[in-house]
């Protein structure tokens, strides 16, 4: 996945900023430096503003901070810029902050402070993990079993579901295919969340996974269906997963092992009760559930 980094230097404010009773009231000058990254493997294909992170959007923000409510500190100054900039979609932020007209009783050039802060799919910490475990080729109940044995050496494994067998979801005109088999695990890691996903992504292509077609027949499918305290919108990791409310085939087994797991904040029970019309079947049974 291509990042890029992009700098934006010397954007400078007016803002009221500083401990002292008169900084509360006086504004004085501020400069910003903001450096960021960021995923542009789609954007230097479309050459699409939209596909990437716009500076100017990030400047219109810092001048709003730094024009806006007022804070004693700088330090907490560069953290609200550095929170900002992430919730644009970067991956990680260095922002310095400047203020060159600091009340001290000596000559000075400038008074600076720099935060440095990750996006949480950077941050390692021990967390709850809802995986998605799917192959419809090649022996798919072997490839399923084999890889529950091997999610071990990434996450600590906390419940697994039965085997559920799906009729799959095809696009328009798209040709068909076997039945899925299907599985949802439990388990927690201490990784950052990116890093579990190129676990995961390692563990495909150890069952020769192959991306070709969109929603195309495979040996395996691992997907990061939820993490705990985690949401991004990240091009190589979108948390929670954004189709999972609407399949069965992730629904059924998730509530059989965690019935009061939640989904964007609702319930899973309530969200399978909306997806019954899809045909999935426990394999012990080789029947549909009704």
């Amino acid at each position: 996945m291509r990042v890029d980094t992009i700098k934006l230097s010397g954007l400078s404010a007016l803002g009221a900023h500083g401990v002292l009773d008169f900084e509360h009231q006086k504004p004085q000058k501020f400069s910003v430096d903001i450096t960021f990254s960021v995923v542009t493997e789609q954007a230097v294909q479309t050459d699409d503003i939209a596909d990437t992170i716009s500076y100017a959007d990030i400047a219109d923000r810092v001048v709003e901070r730094v024009c806006g409510e007022h804070v004693d500190l700088i330090e907490t100054l560069a953290d609200r810029i550095a929170c900002d900039v992430l919730e644009f979609g970067a991956r990680e932020v260095s922002v310095t902050v400047y203020k060159p007209q600091a009340p001290i009783e000596h000559s000075f050039k400038d008074v600076s402070v720099t935060a440095h802060r990750n996006s949480e799919i950077l941050d390692p910490a021990w967390r709850k993990y809802v995986i998605g475990l799917g192959s419809n080729l090649e022996h798919p109940r072997a490839h399923v079993v084999s890889a529950l044995e091997e999610l071990s050496e990434v996450f600590e494994i906390r419940s697994a579901s039965k085997l559920f067998g799906t009729t799959p979801i095809l696009a328009e005109n798209q040709s068909s295919q076997p039945d899925y088999v299907n599985a949802v695990v439990v388990g927690y890691s201490a990784q950052a969340p990116l890093d579990v996903l190129h676990s995961l992504q390692k563990i495909e292509w150890k069952h020769g996974r192959e991306r070709h077609e969109h929603w195309g027949a495979r040996t395996l499918d691992l997907d990061i269906l939820e993490i705990e305290g985690v949401c991004s919108t990240d091009p190589e990791l979108v948390v929670p997963h954004p189709r999972a409310s609407q399949r069965r085939f992730v629904l059924e087994p998730w509530s059989s092992i965690d019935p009061d797991g939640e989904l964007n904040g609702q319930k899973i029970t309530e969200l399978l009760a909306g997806v019954r019309d899809q045909e999935v079947y426990l394999l012990e049974n080789e029947g549909f559930i009704a």
